[in-house]
């Protein structure tokens, strides 16, 4: 997939829940690489290279979040929450997990579609604890 900074790689695993991402500069040096749920957020550590292909940065995006992608998971996996593994072409609206800071607060926001209707679910989760803090309902067009 070409990008305005060169390139980007995709390695969609068909029974998982996520996605292996790799980045290129236009020289093909690696950019960037890490993990990501499928639809969503960033899980572990990711790495980001200079043009020369040096590592100068790793990032845990999962720091703060005693909550974990597992926890999640079984959250919605227990609620019902459906999740997609694998790439699904055409498939509408699929449930997305991100990460989220509001009011100086990590928390987790899993967005899904209703059974029934153009409604999409919003919960927000504590990143710490795991506590649901809010949620909402809205049109799955304009929201």
């Amino acid at each position: 997939m070409s990008q305005s900074f060169g390139y980007a790689e995709q390695i969609i695993y068909p029974q998982g829940y996520f996605t292996v991402i790799k980045m290129f500069y236009k020289n093909m040096k690696i950019k960037e690489k890490g993990i990501s749920f499928n639809n969503g957020s960033e899980y572990g550590i990711w790495y980001e290279f200079n043009e020369e292909g040096k590592l100068i940065k790793t990032i845990n995006t999962d720091e703060g979040y005693d909550f974990s992608w597992k926890n999640v998971i079984t959250f919605c996996e227990e609620k019902e929450i459906p999740l997609t593994k694998g790439f699904k072409e055409f498939a509408g609206f699929q449930t997305r997990i991100l990460k989220r800071e509001e009011n100086g607060k990590k928390v987790w926001v899993i967005s899904y579609l209703l059974p029934v209707g153009d409604k999409i679910k919003e919960i927000t989760l504590d990143g710490k604890t795991g506590e649901e803090i809010k949620q909402r309902t809205f049109d799955l067009i304009g929201g």
